[in-house]
């Protein structure tokens, strides 16, 4: 089949139009953060992204009564949590341009992942210490 210069020009500015619209879309992702709140509202974490924390907010005077392990675990569910919500997010951005077949998240650490690798961190630096 022999192409003309028309159709190889229209098949080239698809392309270019595909790439920008890719680009844009991966913009659009890098650009996400997402924040989780805790249920009694004392623990707030934001990530970026790639599910990296950018803020940790404590506040009120509850979070004291807590034994550091229970707090390093209410850290760690809360930030899982907004790893989980940036990650769903960037996934439904993501796939709404992708082409058929294509998982735009494929080779990125889940939520599961990312727990495991903040509980190590935890276990790693040991009991969160504060003073009373």
């Amino acid at each position: 089949m022999q192409l003309t210069g028309d159709e190889i020009e229209q098949m080239m500015a698809e392309v270019r139009q595909t790439h920008a619209d890719l680009a844009e879309r991966a913009a659009e992702v890098d650009a996400l953060t997402a924040t989780a709140t805790s249920k009694d509202r004392v623990l707030s974490a934001t990530v970026d992204a790639r599910g990296v924390l950018t803020d940790l907010k404590i506040t009120g005077q509850s979070w004291r009564e807590l034994a550091p392990k229970e707090l390093s675990s209410k850290i760690v569910a809360i930030v899982a949590q907004a790893q989980q919500e940036v990650q769903e997010r960037g996934r439904a951005l993501l796939a709404d341009g992708a082409p058929d077949g294509l998982d735009p998240m494929a080779g990125m650490p889940s939520a599961d992942e990312m727990t495991s690798m903040m509980q190590g961190l935890v276990a790693q630096f040991g009991e969160v210490r504060h003073d009373r």
